[in-house]
Parts: structure tokens; C-alpha cells; sequence
């Protein structure tokens, strides 16, 4: 293991100082969407916390514009469209090429935003400010490499099927982009059909149009209320600033325990609408990112110790992540006595701010300590409800995570 005798030891005082900090942030500035004065607050409490260990004038503050509503906010108009496109053909069956082109756009709309996250529509919603937030701490010799320890500060929406009716979450999602697919396939046929002068019986629209009902849950996916954030995210902003006060006090006592690694700490806003912050610092600090190696240790959906694992894939699966860096967590998790594993983010299950790294071909992984199969969506459920607080998330979890990032940091800084 690396060096840890000139680092306090982690134990129930650093847990209880991470819950701490959760707890302040979570019940004084409540509703943290993007763009919001309560998630502007937050950031600036955050910037406070980093500047107590990190290295004098090196906390910044940086200020990005974003289109935060767009990254859900069209999904009832994707209802909408639906029905129109289905009465279309019902009532003007010779239109059946107008309604095919208006589910095909649908479908494009829904592939780019929700499981690529390419921001289509921004130009369709109003502008928001955001602010990420980081600050760094230099190694005692020449700087040969940096980790980034990352998280999220702003908060989600409440996912209204996940909050109500969490079984029923991946069932009726699935059959909702199902019904769109059969709708597009169907009106395709029809007019295939049309132009050898068949054309297909109204019912066959009628039957789509009752199948619609299906539809109607999004109507609601997200309505105005706002998840409380703790476990998504802010217990991994406080782990990453534990993991800061830890190098930071032992430098300030005169044993840096970095000998040619940079440490940086960085708290992403704009996570919960589609990765905005963290491809906006990214793209900013893209040149230093490529000019010094870069390991970038993500942490998002901090609950149960028992679902401790680590991504080689992110973004609904489509992006991969280092598998070597998170088989190292892995290992490191084992050799201090925790059950971890190697996974990726499941298709449908979104992203985080760690595909932003591995988009641009920067080593990434994300530590998570939630499990996404579909059997464990019950009512004891918290990610994206309004349940969503710190009495929810394992101390045990929060512990080993602060005590694999340690290492992981340590180990990388010794070259082992």
C-alpha cells in the first residue's frame, strides 16, 4: 500500500465530517438545479471548504453558460408528438408519410438527448449560468502527472416513476420507446403500402393510438420538484473534499505525501442536464489536461457498500472508461478489505461526469456505490426521489470510498 503515516488516519471523524458538510449543503440551499441562485450558493460554499486545504490562490471559481431545461423538458412534447402523429394518419391516412417523419425526428431527438446527451434543442430553451468549482495541491518535486477527483454539486429532478413507482421504471420506460419504434415502423409500412395503392385498415392506427396510453407517464417524468441531492451528489463533493484535507493539512504541516502528482479537487455543476459542466471544464482546460497524463477519478451515487464498484464504461454504455484504472481501484479496494467490482453504466441508466473525460481520451473511471439492476428499484429507492438524503447512505460506504481514493492517489504518486 502507499506511504499513509504522514496522512491522518480515516475513520469515523472524517465520515462524520463528510455526512457534516452534506447535511449543511443539502439543507441550506435546497432545490439545487442549475442555474438557480440555491446552486450558485452552493458553489460558492464549496469554493470556501477548498480553499481551507487546498494550495493558496489555486480555488477558482469558473462560470459557464448552459441550457440546463432542455435535457429533460422536452419529453412530454414527445408525447405530444406522438398522438398527433398517430391521429394524423388516423383521421388523413394519405399523410402517413408526414406522421412517419415526425416519429422518426422524435426518435432522433430522444436517441441525441437521453442517450447521447448532444444537446440538440438547447437553442429551444432559455440560458442558465452554472459554476464549477476546483482547486489543486502541488507536489513537493516536479509535477509528472495529476488526479482529478471529481463530483457534482447541482441536484436532479425527482423522476416521478422512480419516486412512485420504482418497479415499474424500466418496464414502462422500455415499453415507452418500444411504442415509439412500432409506431415508426408501422407508418413506415403504411406508406410503403400506399404507394402500390394498399392502404392499411384504421384500426390498425386506432390500436396505436389506445397503445398510447403507455405514453401518458411521460407526461410527468419530471415535474417541479427537486430531488434533495445527498447521495446524488453531495456526499461525493464531501468525500473529494476529505480527500483534500487529507494531503492538503499534512502539506501545510510540512510532509507533502506528494512527491510528482498533482492532486486536483473539482466539484462539476450542470451534471444532472447532460454532463454540461463537466464538458465545459473539460474543454477549457483540454490543452493542460493532454500536456500533463491525467487520471480523472470520478465519484457519483454514493449509497451502499455492498454495490462498491468501479466503470470502464459510461454514457448509457457508449463511452468506455480506463479499464486498467478501474481494475486498480478494484484491487486496491480488496487489498484494504472491500467486495468491489468492475462494471459500467447500463444502457438507460444515463451518465456521469466521468464519460466526459473519457470522451476526449483521458484515462477515467467512476466510483459508485449503488447497484443499477432492475431488482433492486423498490420502495426503499432514493436515487432521484424525494427521498434522497444522507440518512440513506451507508457510513461504511462513505469510509471505504475515502479510503480507496486515498490510495489510489498515494499508489499512483509511488508509481506502484
Amino acid at each position: 500500500m502507499g506511504d499513509t503515516n504522514i496522512l491522518s488516519e480515516i475513520g469515523p471523524q472524517q465520515v462524520k465530517e463528510a455526512f457534516a458538510f452534506t447535511d449543511e449543503v443539502v439543507e441550506g440551499y435546497p432545490n439545487r438545479l442549475t442555474g438557480t441562485e440555491s446552486c450558485h450558493k452552493a458553489g460558492r460554499r464549496i469554493a470556501r471548504e477548498f480553499e481551507k486545504f487546498c494550495d493558496p490562490g489555486s480555488v477558482k471559481i469558473e462560470e459557464i453558460t448552459t441550457h440546463p431545461l432542455s435535457f429533460l423538458k422536452y419529453i412530454p412534447g414527445m408525447v405530444v408528438l406522438y398522438f398527433a402523429c398517430m391521429l394524423l394518419w388516423y383521421f388523413v391516412p394519405s399523410l402517413v408519410w408526414i406522421s412517419f417523419a415526425g416519429l422518426a425526428l422524435g426518435i432522433f431527438v430522444f436517441y441525441g438527448q437521453f442517450v447521447r446527451y448532444w444537446h440538440l434543442l438547447d437553442p429551444l430553451f432559455p440560458k442558465a449560468k452554472g459554476y464549477n468549482v476546483y482547486g489543486s495541491i502541488e507536489p513537493s518535486g516536479e509535477v509528472r502527472q495529476q488526479v482529478i477527483v471529481s463530483a457534482h454539486h447541482d441536484a436532479a429532478y425527482v423522476f416521478q416513476i422512480l419516486d412512485r413507482l420504482p418497479k415499474l421504471y424500466s418496464p414502462l420506460l422500455a415499453g415507452g420507446v418500444l411504442l415509439l419504434v412500432v409506431g415508426l415502423l408501422v407508418t413506415l409500412a403504411a406508406g410503403v403500402l400506399l404507394c402500390f395503392g394498399i392502404t392499411l385498415p384504421q384500426w390498425v392506427a386506432l390500436v396505436l393510438i389506445i397503445l398510447g396510453v403507455f405514453e401518458i407517464p411521460f407526461l410527468f417524468f419530471t415535474t417541479g420538484q427537486v430531488a434533495p441531492g445527498a447521495g446524488d451528489n453531495m456526499i461525493a463533493v464531501a468525500i473529494a473534499a476529505g480527500i483534500g484535507r487529507l494531503f492538503g493539512d499534512a502539506r501545510k504541516a510540512g510532509h507533502n505525501p506528494l512527491k510528482h502528482t498533482r492532486l486536483i479537487v473539482l466539484s462539476f455543476d450542470a451534471e444532472e442536464c447532460g454532463l454540461r459542466g463537466a464538458r465545459a471544464w473539460i474543454k477549457r482546460h483540454l490543452e493542460e489536461l493532454k500536456k500533463t497524463k491525467t487520471y480523472a477519478l470520478n465519484m457519483d451515487t454514493i449509497y451502499k457498500l455492498k454495490s462498491l464498484n468501479f466503470f470502464d464504461a459510461d454514457l448509457n454504455s457508449i463511452v468506455p472508461l480506463s479499464k486498467e484504472m478501474a481494475q486498480q481501484c478494484v484491487d486496491i479496494a480488496g487489498d484494504l478489505g472491500y467486495s468491489a467490482f468492475v462494471s459500467r453504466m447500463s444502457p438507460g441508466g444515463g451518465s456521469t461526469d466521468a464519460a466526459a473525460f473519457g470522451e476526449v481520451g483521458i484515462e477515467a473511471t467512476n466510483l459508485c456505490a449503488m447497484s443499477f439492476m432492475v431488482k433492486d428499484y423498490d420502495q426503499n429507492w432514493v436515487y432521484h426521489t424525494h427521498n434522497d438524503f444522507s440518512k440513506y447512505i451507508e457510513s461504511e460506504a462513505v469510509e471505504a470510498s475515502l479510503k480507496v481514493v486515498r490510495e489510489y492517489i498515494l499508489r499512483k504518486d509511488s508509481g506502484s
